[in-house]
This record gives C-alpha cells, structure tokens and sequence, in this order.
C-alpha cells in the first residue's frame, strides 16, 4: 500500500498521471499533488529577507501594493455579501495583516487573523490593533463561526487540503463567504513551459488546482456559488512581446483568459 502522501489528498486515490518524479495529476479529481510536500518555516527571514530577493522590497515595504490588492478583493467580496452590515471575518494565514487593516478600514468590525509566523502575527497585533492568533489553522481548535473567511495563498501548503476546506465550511454561517487564491496548473506556464514550471515547483505546495477542480471540489463540500476568476495576467509567457503578432494576440488573450481563468494563479470566492 502507498504511503498517504502518495494518495491524492482529496480522494485517497492513486489514478494518477506521472507529471514529475514527485508531482502526480489526479485522474479523478483533476488536480495536481506533490508527494514530496514539505513545511517550510515562514518567521521573519521570509518577510524580510526571502521576500526581498525575490520581490526587490521587503514584505513590509510592499505594504502600499498589498493593501491595494486587497482592497480589490474586499469588492470582489462584496459582490456575494453586502459589507455594510456587521460582519464577521477569520483571515486564515495573515501574514502581517495588511488583509486585516483594509477590512477594517472597510467597516468589518469582528477581525481575527490566524498566523504560524510570530514575527508577522506580533506586526499586526502592534501596528494595527488586531487579534491574530499565533497558530498552525490545521492544529487550532476553534469553535467560532465567521461572515467572511480568507486564505490568500494558503490551502496550496496544507497536508491536508480537504479536510481543512471542510472545516472553513463548518465555520462559516449560512450565506457568507470564503475567498481564497491558489496556484493553478491551467495557466501559460504548465501548458507553455512545463519545464521550467516543474523546476520551480514549491516544495511546500502540497497541491495545485486549476478553475474547474477547484469548482468541483467546493461544490462537493456544499458551497452553493463558485466563482473563479484569474489571478495574474502574463500574455508573455505564450508569446513574446517582441513577436509582430503580440498585439493581436494579447487582446484575444485577455478575452481568452476572463472567460476561463486561465492564469498560474486565481481567486476563488464561494457562498455557503
């Protein structure tokens, strides 16, 4: 019998097609998962340090970007629920809670952040007066039903992504709305440079959906309205901007792409 970590995380199956020596796609399920998940440590060195070398500014000083793409997603949100009233809302791996301070300057008066890293969890907690509790999501137990629940970039690193998608079912009162973003493998870089998209795989990414999985899979746990829409936008990883065709192509690849999600990250926003 294989070990669970070979068993696709949300059938227990192993109908699987090899991606990689340790990626598998679920024939079932239609997802990707890694084999060879691991946690990683995500404390100071990752806001500061990591973040930097991959970004050119420290976690910290993107705040004016990240609050900004927040406040994005906050409308979105507030397409399924009406932000005016007074509402509840759990951001599961909040990071420093640049999430948590829009959502408070929006009105929402019941925050609450939940974040391994003691680092980030103390930033939000001195700079913006709001609760975060210093804890794995996967390891709390926590018995309190919320509005609105977000998890931006989080499900991809759970062990576990089904069961955890269960519980924010669980949490979650009749009619709210859980917002998350994940990687997707239906996006230019698994269909155009499958290798490079290998390579650069997280190793802490346990699983990678895409929109239609992602749909399926909510729909089964009882969400009544799935929306997915995408992420990040990057014609150029189809075709070159210095191609005489890039023009063209990039309009029919915008309607392409708000019509599917196709993109190597999306946002998911589904109502219980």
């Amino acid at each position: 019998m294989k070990p669970e970590s070979q068993m696709c995380p949300f059938c227990g199956k192993n109908e699987e097609k090899k991606i990689s020596s340790t990626l598998r796609f679920c024939k079932k399920c239609k997802i990707i998962f890694n084999t060879n998940h691991k946690s990683l440590s995500y404390d100071r060195d990752y806001f500061i340090k990591e973040y930097k070398e991959q970004y050119g500014k420290t976690y910290i000083e993107d705040y004016g970007n990240i609050y900004n793409l927040s406040l994005l997603r906050l409308e979105r949100i507030s397409q399924f629920i009406d932000l005016s009233y007074r509402l509840s809302l759990l951001d599961i791996g909040s990071a420093t809670g640049f999430f948590l301070k829009a959502a408070k300057d929006k009105g929402i008066e019941t925050l609450l952040g939940i974040e391994i890293s003691s680092f980030a969890a103390n930033y939000c907690r001195d700079n913006f007066n709001i609760n975060v509790i210093e804890a794995s999501f996967e390891d709390l137990d926590l018995h309190k039903r919320f509005d609105i629940i977000t998890s931006w970039f989080f499900i991809e690193h759970c062990a576990d992504p089904l069961n955890v998608l269960k519980r924010i079912y669980s949490m979650l009162n009749q009619g709210g709305v859980f917002a998350f973003s994940v990687p997707s493998f239906f996006g230019p870089m698994f269909y155009f440079d499958r290798v490079k998209w290998i390579v650069t795989h997280p190793s802490d990414h346990r699983i990678d959906l895409s929109p239609r999985s992602a749909k399926r899979i909510l729909k089964s746990i009882g969400f009544r309205k799935v929306e997915v829409i995408k992420s990040g936008y990057h014609p150029e990883r189809v075709l070159s901007k210095s191609s005489i065709f890039y023009k063209p192509f990039e309009l029919f690849y915008k309607k392409f792409t708000d019509k599917t999600a196709f993109s190597d990250t999306i946002e998911i926003y589904a109502v219980k």
